[in-house]
């Protein structure tokens, strides 16, 4: 057993809790208060904190558009920006995108810890690892850890009500000792995470693959747009996506943001997930075309606060 799975069990997590469930009696949609062929759907937009022309972008599709729900990235530049906008439009559900990880070429992030501090998970410039596998590879479970706690700290101690937990390009979900710490940061902060529904099954941890396999608000299914429908083909695919929909609690991951110097400079070289492709998400989330879908397919937008509120004490009413 991992030693991080250990001490999560031992604790008792499992016991009592809203978050785990040894059998699912109910859909994920019925336990929050739907019927069981409603097809929820959570519209997240990525990376805010990042740059003002990726703030400004996700708060007007929150307002203007579709996307129901953001995740700020707290070692970057643009944070109280978000913190201040969260102030004002306390509605807002945003959560923690936990960072470990900084893929561009030119624009760089650090651990709030200090490189000192956690030394594993930096490279000898200073700067997290650009890539997963590298950071995978360096990263001491401990140090990360350390780092993603002062990030959802910090985040709390600037007002922000963080609904939810996600990791930038998958660094929470990068070997199974950090799952398993995922998981464990989950039920401590009693916030509901990015997590599929079939996420146990790349586990080979029998007690990980049990915590997984019964999380209590795992995502029904979590779509982004691949690389080889960029750029022509990403609404098309956006909008297949919600025209195939199944009944659950569904996801769709954007990256909104305004293309224009500030975001072309950032993602020099980097044509997938760069300022180009995260125009083409603005411009699918406020398209009238794209609400049009939604209400014809009968789809149901809902956001992490929702789920935060019903399934998760102490937010719960139980």
């Amino acid at each position: 057993m991992l030693p991080h799975l250990r001490h999560f069990l031992c604790a008792g997590a499992m016991v009592g809790s809203a978050m785990l469930s040894s059998a699912h009696e109910q859909t994920i949609q019925e336990r929050l208060g739907y019927p069981a062929e409603a097809k929820l759907l959570i519209i997240h937009g990525d990376d805010i904190g990042m740059s003002h022309a990726h703030n400004a972008a996700t708060f007007a599709a929150m307002e203007k558009g579709v996307v129901t729900s953001a995740s700020v990235m707290m070692p970057t530049p643009w944070v109280l920006e978000v913190v201040d906008y969260a102030k004002a439009h306390p509605e807002a559900d945003i959560g923690v995108h936990l960072t470990l990880t900084s893929e561009w070429k030119y624009y760089k992030s650090g651990p709030m810890a200090g490189k000192d501090t956690v030394p594993s998970l930096v490279t000898p410039e200073g700067v997290f690892h650009d890539n997963v596998p590298d950071y995978a590879a360096a990263a001491a479970l401990d140090e990360i850890e350390k780092e993603v706690r002062i990030q959802i700290d910090h985040a709390l101690e600037l007002g922000i009500d963080v609904t939810h937990l996600d990791g930038h390009m998958g660094v929470m979900t990068a070997r199974d000792d950090i799952k398993a710490l995922f998981l464990k940061l989950g039920h401590e902060y009693q916030l509901p995470l990015r997590v599929h529904s079939h996420a146990g099954e790349s586990v080979s941890d029998a007690d990980l693959k049990a915590l997984f396999d019964n999380y209590e608000a795992g995502l029904t299914s979590i779509h982004g747009a691949p690389t080889s429908a960029y750029p022509a083909g990403m609404a098309d695919h956006y909008d297949r996506v919600l025209r195939e929909l199944k009944p659950g609690l569904n996801m769709i991951v954007l990256h909104v943001a305004f293309d224009g110097p500030e975001m072309q400079a950032i993602t020099v070289d980097h044509p997938f997930w760069g300022a180009q492709w995260r125009q083409i998400d603005y411009d699918w989330a406020t398209a009238p075309e794209t609400k049009r879908i939604i209400d014809e397919e009968g789809i149901i937008l809902i956001d992490h606060r929702e789920v935060r509120d019903k399934l998760f004490s102490p937010h719960a009413d139980h």
